[in-house]
């Protein structure tokens, strides 16, 4: 197995460099076709959500504030990529040229759309989609864009903190329960966990757990990977904190796990143990649902 597509989504906010950095990285150790989307949004989506009775002068300024920033965010990912990628002397190719099989590539495309429909579409034709982990100063769209991408791509999603840098999975934690996504995770991970010097299993223990990390180490070793377990007793109320816990103390920079949600609406809603990964993760977390 390899990766031989990644789709990295460079929004112009504070993720964007460790998310380009992350792509590049792996897109070399995997020789793989690199493709950077920036979706630029219609300022005019923003004005329903100010209300029936504002008046014209504060539209204005409201619609100019949208506008100066989607510029803002649409130059960063300009010159992330020209800085990152074309000045740096990567194999750049065009947006509509078709990229080199068995070849790093690196191609960006910038876009007028709406980011989490562009993603869900284009997500569903690559092997790899990545995302910077949500921030407060996001307004929601970080997290709307997490979500299509892991509940309407069918894809595994790589999510990417700030600052992050260096190779990636030489040391990969995975977060393992038993359950579909979880196996869905774990082998979406598989390339990675192939290359990588060390691969943990982490499990919680808990009363009438029947989950065998034995079962997965037996699993990851047919295809070449050795695996050690790690079990450990929950001590607060978050698994999700437990986890990160756990693979900061065995030294990992990735670690890999299933994302769990629910449907209301037709907008998914992530899972507890989920959501506070996403919140507190200081490494990049592969997730698949």
């Amino acid at each position: 197995m390899a990766l031989a597509s990644i789709l990295a989504v460079l929004d112009g906010r504070a993720g964007s460099e460790a998310v380009l950095d992350t792509a590049l990285s792996l897109g070399k150790d995997f020789e793989s076709a690199v493709e950077l989307l920036h979706v630029e949004a219609g300022p005019e989506s923003a004005v329903p959500m100010l209300g029936e009775n504002v008046s014209g002068i504060v539209i204005e300024q409201v619609m100019e504030s949208i506008e100066s920033e989607i510029a803002r965010r649409a130059a960063e990912a300009k010159r992330l990529y020209a800085v990152g990628c074309v000045a740096a002397g990567l194999p750049v190719i065009d947006h509509e040229a078709t990229p080199p099989a068995g070849r790093f590539s690196v191609r960006f495309e910038h876009i007028i759309g709406q980011e989490t429909e562009e993603l869900a579409k284009r997500g569903r034709l690559t092997d790899l989609v990545m995302v910077a982990r949500p921030s407060d100063e996001d307004g929601g769209a970080g997290p709307r864009t997490l979500e299509a991408g892991m509940f309407d791509t069918g894809r595994p999603v790589l999510m990417v903190p700030p600052g992050t840098k260096g190779p990636l999975g030489a040391k990969v934690a995975l977060a393992w329960n038993g359950t579909r996504e979880a196996a869905r995770a774990v082998g979406a991970a598989l390339p990675i966990l192939g290359k990588a010097g060390r691969v943990v299993i982490l499990t919680a223990r808990r009363s009438k757990d029947d989950t065998k990390p034995s079962r997965l180490a037996h699993y990851l070793a047919l295809h070449g990977v050795k695996a050690e377990t790690w079990a450990f007793t929950p001590q607060r109320d978050s698994i999700g904190t437990e986890l990160m816990i756990e693979a900061a103390e065995a030294g990992a920079d990735m670690l890999v796990m299933g994302a769990y949600g629910h449907s209301r609406l037709r907008e998914f809603i992530l899972g507890g143990a989920t959501r506070r990964v996403v919140a507190e993760a200081a490494i990049p977390v592969l997730m698949a649902h």
